[in-house]
């Protein structure tokens, strides 16, 4: 009995320690429910905005598309711009853990300079939190696969590909093509934010920055889902970018390829147009650039740059010279139509003139003169007394007005960017620009082209053909598509001078010129040898410092490189028909007659026997 009832009370024992153990249990579990139901409320309801956006910003991810930028091609359709794979390292922002230890390692591992760390805070700065930004651009395939092994270890860091411009002439046609270039704090300021959304690289020179609208095309996009990792796991939608729309340009390449090796040892430009319509042949200007260099791409800074006569510099369109002799056509024409002279009468033109009432004198060229000339031979032989004589009679109010008909001091609107206009000279431009009265003295130098005017070598183009084609003006063009809008002042310039100056007056002029280069006492004659197409023109020696008044001897005088005189030379051929007009200039090397004038007509024989025949 007493045994049994110990076993009872053992059996009782054991089953309130187990009923208590599970109470216990029970009530954790209640109470972990209870948490977890409260945490879910928190999560699901009072923080549910919040953790939402950030689980959407981590799963999907807004990637642009950069459009193929346009190609350019020749006249004859030779590819002359197109774009090659480019390959980049890029920081996803919303994704990296610590942005300045990824770019030490980054920079540890393939060398990253302080200036694209510079410009990579000055983008960042600039876009969203969840933007994609460049942080090193142009990686060798060394780089890329440096970069691409350590990946996995970096959240956020990820390589592009994009497509970066190439020129297939390179420095040939670096100014009149132009450049591209990254995006900068000046850019951000005046560009379409919303054509431009993550652009990098877009024109900055040349047809290039003119076109760069049509050139560049229309941003897409593509909306992708990724991993913890940054990864992409699908593509979820698309925009597909519309790329840029391709130009011909009116230039012939071989011919603006045998320019610029015509050119290319001196400092110096040379414009050629069809004086038919306008278009531009060929645009050199020297020294040039290579726009596939490295150093355009990275923007770095180099020191021969800077000691190499501004290589970035556009003299055709910019460059601003004295037009020196070559203004000497215009002057007669003007002296025909205000009939202040008869162009046959010999007039004496010694080794100088002088106003009334001064003792100044006016040198010419030649140091004993010339001697009995006409109007005919002061063209021929460029008399620079007879037209002293000419701007004297003139005045400066008339030559000014006449001269103003061939647009000088005027853009010419050619679809090239930050086209200079020159200087056209008058009472009026002196009185606002320097403050003091006109002299008489300046009319005298205006009419050999030397003082306060300056020109373009392109405006002495565009003028010259307006000689050639007996006063109808054509507007210089470089993409054949393009088409200037002809302003009622332009139509009004052409009916003078197709209505106001006799063919006479005008073959008067054509006769003259086409005698400096084929008559054996004209400027141009012994340099230009080969005489069968027919070449008018006119030389030019743009003085680059003055004589004293009792020195009158340059030849003999040893002076420094960037004192000597610049050479011009404007021309047209074949005299009867025309279909190539030039102008070029050759700085610090003597006169026309010695340079200017053999390249220029090396240049229309080369057009006319090889590029036209062809």
């Amino acid at each position: 009995m007493r045994k049994s009832s110990t076993k009872y009370f053992g059996r009782h024992k054991s089953s309130t320690t187990f009923e208590n153990r599970f109470i216990l249990l029970l009530s954790i579990g209640f109470l972990l429910f209870i948490f977890l139901l409260g945490r879910l409320y928190y999560l699901q309801v009072i923080n549910y905005k919040h953790y939402n956006t950030l689980s959407e910003t981590n799963r999907i991810k807004y990637v642009p598309t950069l459009p193929k930028r346009g190609m350019i091609f020749d006249r004859t359709g030779k590819l002359l711009a197109d774009s090659d794979a480019m390959y980049s390292v890029d920081l996803s922002l919303n994704e990296v853990d610590d942005l300045k230890s990824t770019i030490r390692a980054m920079k540890s591992l393939i060398g990253i300079s302080e200036k694209d760390i510079a410009d990579f805070y000055s983008r960042k700065n600039k876009l969203k939190r969840h933007d994609i930004v460049t942080l090193k651009n142009h990686l060798t395939d060394e780089e890329v696969a440096k970069v691409l092994s350590v990946r996995h270890l970096y959240d956020g860091v990820d390589i592009s590909a994009k497509l970066l411009r190439h020129y297939v002439y390179d420095n040939a046609t670096s100014h009149i093509i132009g450049t591209v270039g990254a995006v900068d704090r000046k850019d951000l300021r005046t560009l379409d934010k919303k054509k431009y959304k993550n652009a990098e690289f877009i024109g900055k020179t040349g047809i290039e920055k003119y076109y760069d609208k049509i050139l560049y095309g229309s941003a897409g996009y593509k909306i992708i889902e990724v991993n913890a990792k940054g990864r992409q796991v699908r593509e979820v939608d698309y925009n597909k970018a519309t790329s840029g729309k391709d130009i011909a340009l009116t230039i012939d390449i071989e011919l603006q390829k045998y320019a610029y090796e015509q050119l290319k040892n001196y400092n110096g430009a040379v414009v050629v147009l069809d004086p038919r319509n306008g278009e531009v042949l060929a645009l050199v200007s020297s020294p040039t650039f290579s726009a596939n260099s490295l150093l355009w791409k990275n923007k770095t800074y180099n020191q021969n740059f800077e000691i190499s006569s501004s290589p970035l510099f556009n003299r055709a369109s910019n460059g601003l010279y004295s037009p020196a002799s070559t203004i000497k056509p215009f002057i007669g024409l003007s002296a025909l139509y205000h009939r202040v002279i008869n162009p046959n009468r010999m007039i004496y033109a010694g080794p100088y003139f002088k106003l009334e009432n001064s003792e100044r004198k006016y040198r010419d060229w030649k140091p004993k003169g010339h001697g009995y000339v006409d109007l005919a031979t002061s063209i021929i032989q460029s008399c620079d007394v007879y037209f002293y004589r000419l701007a004297d009679l003139l005045g400066i109010d008339r030559m000014s007005q006449f001269l103003e008909n061939f647009q000088f001091g005027e853009v010419t609107g050619i679809d090239l960017p930050n086209e200079s206009a020159g200087i056209l000279p008058s009472r009026k431009w002196k009185d606002e620009n320097i403050g003091r009265k006109w002299t008489k003295g300046e009319t005298i130098i205006t009419g050999i082209g030397q003082g306060y005017m300056l020109v373009t070598p392109l405006q002495l183009a565009v003028a010259t053909s307006i000689i050639a084609n007996k006063g109808k003006i054509v507007l210089p063009k470089i993409n054949a598509d393009f088409s200037q809008n002809i302003s009622e002042k332009l139509l009004e310039k052409q009916e003078f001078l197709t209505s106001q100056i006799p063919d006479e007056n005008w073959e008067r002029i054509q006769k003259s010129m086409f005698d400096v280069v084929n008559q054996s006492n004209g400027t141009a004659y012994w340099t230009t040898r080969d005489k069968k197409n027919m070449i008018s023109g006119k030389t030019g020696t743009v003085q680059v410092y003055a004589l004293s008044q009792d020195d009158d001897d340059r030849d003999d005088k040893d002076i420094p490189e960037h004192l000597k005189d610049h050479s011009l030379f404007v021309g047209y051929a074949p005299t009867d028909e025309p279909k190539i007009v030039i102008a070029t200039i050759v700085e610090n090397v003597g006169s026309g007659s010695k340079y200017a004038a053999p390249i220029s007509a090396n240049i229309i024989n080369y057009y006319l026997d090889k590029r036209i025949s062809e």
